[in-house]
């Protein structure tokens, strides 16, 4: 048998997002959907964006927040460049990985080891994970009442929520981390390379924030989902959906923990209009209103910020 190339399948696999975004359009018919999308007054995309500014600096605040803990200065208005700078590379890399780039950013500007930034990256990723994860289970559960369908759905979310849980618990002490690291990891490293080994995960948790830090973080990760939420929300508006605001904001969750758990995709394509057609289906939406709906909140959550941070992205080149 002829040997799997594993480095093209890794190139091809994010492009089934692309693929299965243009096999919707197809299946439900480009006329339908552009008929749906110019009903929507222009003022709701202008209502919709407003709330994105809020959620910029909640995300930026979070970061600071957790960055202080691990006495790491930066300004909040720093932090907010960043975002949008993360946003913009998050939104055409595939997985949308372009988002942790903000790693090298703050160690440039921080002048700190790049461990550090890993650790800082990493509580911040989880802690997202958590909160979404636990909403989408909340969502799932309720769902279920419309369709019991969605069982699957709910026991991977609970699986998720657990691990990323358990993960975190046990990555931000150097006792289980450190030891995982050490038993999986260290005897990889050649003898040569182990001693510097040693020094990068000393390096990993230093400073690391404790247990009791993650409840404000977890808590301001909450609003940014709910903001993201509203935003979608205010678009579905325009369609007079007979959806309550929470199952609503419930159902958007799930879409944006599909998109980072499923990343065959760039920039969401694909995996977030198809999770969301299927997830208003049992309330009786049609397939081009909840199509335009999540495509719409793309441009509001995901496309403003990007051209925002595509221009402070070659700013930050020409200042180089």
């Amino acid at each position: 048998m002829k040997k799997i190339n594993f480095n093209k399948v890794g190139k091809i696999l994010p492009f089934v997002g692309i693929v299965l975004f243009i096999y919707i359009i197809y299946d439900i018919g480009i006329e339908k959907i552009a008929k749906a999308f110019i009903s929507i007054p222009i003022y709701y995309f202008v209502i919709a964006t407003l709330p994105f500014f809020l959620r910029i600096l909640l995300i930026a605040y979070k970061w600071q927040y957790i960055s202080k803990k691990q006495k790491m200065d930066f300004s909040l208005t720093y932090l907010i460049k960043i975002v949008f700078i993360s946003t913009y590379y998050g939104s055409i890399t595939p997985g949308g990985f372009g988002w942790y780039l903000r790693m090298f950013y703050l160690r440039k500007k921080g002048n700190v080891s790049l461990e550090k930034c890993i650790t800082n990256t990493i509580i911040d990723t989880s802690t997202g994970f958590i909160v979404g994860s636990f909403l989408g289970v909340v969502g799932v559960y309720l769902l279920l009442a419309f369709n019991p369908v969605y069982i699957g759905a709910f026991n991977i979310l609970l699986a998720l929520l657990i691990f990323h849980v358990v993960a975190l618990l046990v990555f931000i002490k150097k006792s289980g981390g450190g030891r995982i690291a050490n038993f999986f990891l260290r005897p990889l490293f050649p003898k040569s390379y182990k001693e510097k080994f040693d020094k990068s995960l000393d390096s990993l948790y230093e400073d690391i924030p404790r247990i009791k830090d993650m409840f404000i973080p977890l808590i301001i990760e909450f609003f940014v989902y709910l903001l993201l939420g509203l935003q979608v929300y205010i678009i579905a508006l325009a369609f007079s959906i007979n959806i309550p605001f929470h199952i609503f904001i419930l159902i958007h969750t799930i879409t944006i923990v599909a998109v980072g758990v499923i990343p065959l995709h760039i920039g969401g394509l694909g995996v977030r209009e198809g999770t969301f057609v299927l997830l208003m289906a049992p309330f009786g939406v049609e397939t081009c209103v909840a199509f335009v709906i999540s495509f719409s909140g793309f441009i509001v959550k995901a496309l403003v910020p990007s051209i925002i941070g595509m221009f402070l992205s070659f700013k930050e080149h020409l200042e180089k």
